[in-house]
């Protein structure tokens, strides 16, 4: 019996968790809680070379009236180009620091994937940024 409890319990815990069956970040979920007054600024995006990643980094201010506790998420879509048609993927970074009203704080996301070669779109795009507090 406290073989099969810890059996049920160990496939709850891996599907339970945020991430596919490739073992890629899941973005976008409507599980989680958007944060709201968010304002982006995105300062660079580069591909880098090893490991394979595409990496955008920016800048994100709290334009509300509340403080953003901490820990939250900054989210983001990769894209293929400017068109914003084809969807690579997305990832979110862990920030550790509260946001006071007109605060801001620097944010990076990465993007690397098992299914694409991501060195093959170095002109990529990022959007869909969002700030997120995990459920």
């Amino acid at each position: 019996m406290k073989r099969l409890f810890g059996f049920v319990l160990a496939l709850l815990l891996f599907f339970g968790c945020d991430v596919n069956g490739t073992g890629e970040t899941t973005t976008g979920s409507s599980k989680d809680t958007q944060i709201n007054n968010l304002e982006f600024t995105i300062d660079s995006t580069y591909v880098q070379g090893s490991p394979a990643a595409l990496v955008a980094q920016g800048k994100v201010k709290n334009k509300g009236t509340t403080t953003i506790s901490s820990p939250w998420y900054v989210e983001a879509a990769f894209f293929t180009d400017s068109t914003l048609t084809t969807k690579l993927g997305g990832n979110n970074a862990q920030i550790l620091v509260a946001l006071s009203p007109n605060q801001q704080t620097f944010w990076k996301v990465q993007f690397s994937s098992s299914n694409v070669n991501v060195l093959s779109y170095s002109n990529f795009k990022v959007s869909e940024i969002r700030g997120i507090y995990k459920n």
